[in-house]
């Protein structure tokens, strides 16, 4: 291992970074206290190459099931001893059997999926597919959206579709969530394939969207003959205390926890009689590296643990009890504007966005690892992991609420939004 400690005035592991992959980013690693590098992980735990162990809350969605969960490092090593990724020619079992139970988690309608690497991939085939069925080009999506950073998702994801629209025609309309009035009008026209959102939307800001809302935008959809998907990447499988969305979609994505810490993967649920041919043509998706037995094993372990009777009850148990204790501790500071969330999905909204920044720093003072949302900066989310116990979910709340405490006082600023473009 390379000895990335201080020296004199530098810190070799950030000047390297900064020299591969931006000075600017190697700038802020320092600037945030968080100039050394992650070396080993277990749990809620990750030691860094000092030696100094942080709490992690941050890690956008992927470590619900924590670092180098048992079940899942044993399922992926068993199977890299025998077969690692698939031959494209003949099929394999642990990807069967992970499809299988996919589906059965998806609820009816959804009968068939599609295996990618990302997230984003997972988008780009339920946009395909949606096009391809309806032979309509527009994609009706919502303000505060974010759906990932391939050039489809981008263009349904608010704030970033004119980066999108570069590469793509850019046909993608955005209305507020909860108006049901413009989302009537905009399907009534007859030219969207697919309206597209997130049941928590997570990027934009944690912002829970009401499931009445989600059921009449599906029952909107199928009026319209228009696709509706779920896009459950960073919610799905626990994080929120539930396992999916119970309104049904014609496609459901899953991703992000699909994958247990260990190994990228993502897949698209659908309705295959919502689709007819698209379902079977080859331009929607192919992948050299999606579904292989490695994928397939990893998936299945996951599936084993977040499908146990307790995990989901007690990640929306445990997630409430935390939104409440940050609110009572923290709700009435002058810089924060609101605390909200579904279980381990939570989000606290600063008035002022250098205090979100700043608040990075302070919880990295208390070894806390925390991040902001990607187009609402001014939000940081708190995401424990479903497998901690709850002496350490306690103390990971106190050193946020203690970072909170910490940040330099200011004359209370009413709520802005801010520029969702970074």
């Amino acid at each position: 291992m390379n000895d990335d400690r201080p020296t004199g005035r530098k810190n070799a592991f950030a000047d390297r970074y900064g020299s591969v992959f931006g000075r600017q980013q190697g700038l802020m690693l320092k600037m945030a206290g968080l100039a050394s590098s992650e070396c080993s992980a277990s749990g809620p735990w990750i030691e860094d190459s000092a030696g100094a162990r942080w709490l992690d809350f941050g890690s956008f969605g992927v470590h619900l099931l924590g670092h180098a969960h048992p079940q899942v490092v044993q399922a992926l090593t068993a199977q890299a001893a025998r077969m690692g990724l698939s031959s494209k020619i003949l099929a394999n079992e642990p990807i069967v059997a992970a499809a299988e139970r996919l589906l059965a988690l998806g609820g009816q309608p959804l009968d068939s999926l599609i295996l990618a690497n990302t997230g984003s991939e997972a988008v780009e085939a339920a946009l395909k597919l949606a096009r391809i069925a309806t032979g309509r080009r527009r994609i009706l999506a919502f303000r505060h959206a974010y759906h990932g950073r391939t050039p489809g998702a981008l263009s349904v994801s608010h704030g970033y579709e004119r980066h999108g629209a570069l590469l793509t025609d850019g046909q993608s309309s955005f209305v507020d969530v909860g108006d049901l009035g413009a989302v009537e009008a905009a399907l009534a026209t007859g030219t969207y394939a697919a309206a597209i959102i997130e049941p928590v939307q997570g990027e934009g800001g944690i912002r829970p969207v009401a499931p009445a809302f989600l059921q009449a935008l599906r029952d909107l959809t199928r009026a319209h003959g228009v696709r509706f998907v779920l896009d459950e990447i960073q919610t799905g499988l626990g994080r929120t205390g539930q396992l999916v969305c119970p309104v049904a979609p014609d496609i459901r994505l899953l991703g992000k926890v699909l994958g247990g810490g260990m190994f990228p993967v993502a897949a698209a649920l659908f309705d295959s009689a919502q689709f007819g041919a698209a379902a079977r043509d080859p331009v929607v998706h192919a992948s050299s590296f999606a579904g292989s037995p490695l994928a397939g094993a990893v998936v299945n372990a996951v599936l084993d643990v977040v499908t146990e009777p307790s995990f989901a009850p007690r990640v929306a148990r445990l997630g409430e009890h935390c939104r409440e204790l940050i609110a009572a501790r923290i709700g009435q500071h002058p810089g924060v504007a609101q605390v909200r969330g579904e279980g381990f999905m939570i989000g606290v909204e600063f008035r002022d966005m250098s205090d979100a920044g700043q608040m990075i720093i302070e919880a990295a003072k208390r070894k806390l690892l925390i991040a902001f949302c990607l187009t609402a900066p001014n939000v940081v989310r708190v995401y424990p992991p479903a497998v901690i116990d709850e002496a350490t979910l306690m103390d990971g709340i106190g050193r946020f609420c203690a970072s909170v405490a910490a940040l330099p006082s200011r004359d209370p600023l009413p709520s802005k939004e801010p520029l969702a473009n970074a």
